[in-house]
């Protein structure tokens, strides 16, 4: 009997001192906001294992008194925290799509995109963009960010009205949706604390058509699979409502980088920031879904005859060649008379006629722009769109490319295959070699030798701009 009751006597006190062991580590767990690194930090307003959270620690944190991150580099590092809203893991691992392995690349900025928890999908799961992170993709140290939060802003108020003009038209099935919504993390590996608001994206199956057509591991789609996708597979449809959806926006980054490909041939149109000729001042829109503009003649004739490099000659401009991009162009799916005019799917219609309907102060407070010139010309594009037509509108409309930026309408190759090592046109396919007078960038011609532009930049070539000439003289005799 004395044997049992000191027995239960250990049994108890020893319970009692793991429970008060375990109380005081638990209360020792600080919040994310008292600690300058933290390398494992725990989702929930509440610490781990029973402790009494830090009430007025976790108000603090959640008072957004600045749009910069808090400094906070005279607090101690933390093993462990608590007070995370997510945990963000970095997109740095190989995918496989195509049977082709692909890792994906950071770029130098010091904008991160993470795979991040989230209740907003029905996966929990979503990519954030987080802008002006003071911490080195390549060595993972801190350092200055360099980034002005009032420009990030205005590129966040443009993804978000990109977002809402998808909603309105109808493009979510090509237009990932985006959210802001703030982020309470740490970067992996580095235990730096993510105290700022993010820009959220669902997840996108798939990989980039660059990555697609140049890169992976062992080696690259095999080229006949690569016509087989782009011939058979490619959803068109979705061609024809992404050009429609770039014209709209004036979207001046559409390459193959910002062009997301699944193996059943679907496409999702990514970093849709730049946009409404408001971004970059010597672009107007530039698509490689769309004629006239340089993106597409870079992928039918080369970067570095379309740039004008002091070595390029006509020889440069790959003839022959027939980049499978060529297929992205939408007059491929629009019949025997390369027209969409004013045949829009019936949500896009009445999108238009909204926009159209409003005041460019009304379009700027609806999508809630930055300035009204964006809100300018989106209205402005739109009544092109409805009422002269798609044509008409990315040849003539507003707003409009510099000429040193306009390219004459090239035909179409809508068939490719593959012969001798090479992509080429599977139909006669006449391009013409010419390029518009000036410096690709938009500005005037300054090198030091000679342009070898042809003709004032105009969709019809040098015809229109003849016939531009001879209009402007015309009108001012009258």
């Amino acid at each position: 009997m004395k044997f049992c009751m000191q027995t239960f006597l250990w049994v108890v006190w020893g319970g009692l001192l793991f429970s008060s062991l375990t109380t005081t580590h638990a209360q020792d767990i600080p919040h994310i906001s008292q600690c300058s690194l933290c390398f494992d930090c725990a989702i929930g307003g509440d610490p781990p294992g029973g402790g009494d959270p830090n009430q007025q620690a976790g108000r603090s944190a959640n008072r957004y008194s600045s749009l910069d991150p808090p400094n906070k580099r005279s607090l101690p590092t933390c093993d462990r925290c608590y007070g995370c809203n997510t945990h963000l893991q970095r997109i740095d691992g190989a995918s496989t799509h195509f049977n082709v392995t692909y890792k994906p690349e950071e770029g130098a900025s010091s904008t991160w995109t993470f795979k991040a928890t989230t209740n907003r999908t029905a996966s929990k799961e979503a990519v954030v963009k987080v802008y002006c992170l003071p911490v080195s993709k390549n060595t993972l140290q801190l350092q200055s960010s360099g980034c002005a939060t009032s420009h990030v802003m205005r590129n966040v108020q443009l993804n978000m009205a990109m977002d809402q003009v998808a909603s309105d038209c109808g493009f979510h099935d090509i237009v990932p949706r985006v959210w802001l919504d703030r982020v309470e993390g740490i970067v992996p590996d580095v235990g730096y604390h993510v105290h700022w608001f993010g820009l959220w994206q669902e997840l996108v199956n798939g990989v980039s058509m660059e990555n697609f057509l140049q890169k992976g591991k062992p080696t690259r789609v095999p080229p006949p699979q690569v016509v087989d996708y782009f011939m058979n597979k490619l959803n068109k449809t979705q061609v024809v409502r992404a050009a429609i959806f770039d014209l709209l926006t004036s979207q001046c980054d559409r390459h193959a980088q910002n062009l997301i490909v699944d193996e059943t041939g679907n496409l999702k149109l990514i970093d849709n920031e730049i946009c409404l000729a408001y971004s970059w001042p010597h672009c107007a829109f530039d698509s490689v879904l769309i004629p006239t503009t340089q993106k597409q003649e870079i992928a039918r004739m080369g970067n570095h005859y379309i740039q004008k490099s002091a070595s390029a000659t006509p020889a440069h401009a790959t003839r022959g060649r027939a980049d499978p991009q060529m297929l992205l162009d939408y007059r491929c799916y629009m019949g025997e008379q390369d027209q969409m005019g004013t045949n829009y799917p019936p949500q896009v219609t009445q999108c238009l006629q909204k926009i159209s309907s409003m005041s460019p102060e009304q379009v700027q407070a609806h999508y809630n722009l930055p300035e009204l010139r964006p809100a300018k010309n989106l209205h402005s594009r739109a009544s092109d769109m409805l009422n002269k037509g798609f044509e008409w509108a990315y040849k003539y409309g507003e707003p409009k490319n510099f000429k040193s930026r306009t390219y004459m309408v090239q035909p179409k190759c809508c068939q490719v295959q593959w012969v001798s090592g090479q992509y080429r046109c599977a139909h006669d396919w006449p391009v013409k070699y010419e390029l518009p007078k000036g410096d690709p960038s938009g500005r005037p011609w300054m090198k030091n030798y000679p342009d070898m532009g042809t003709y004032e930049g105009h969709p019809d070539g040098p015809e229109g701009t003849a016939t531009a000439r001879k209009q402007t003289r015309k009108s001012l005799r009258s």
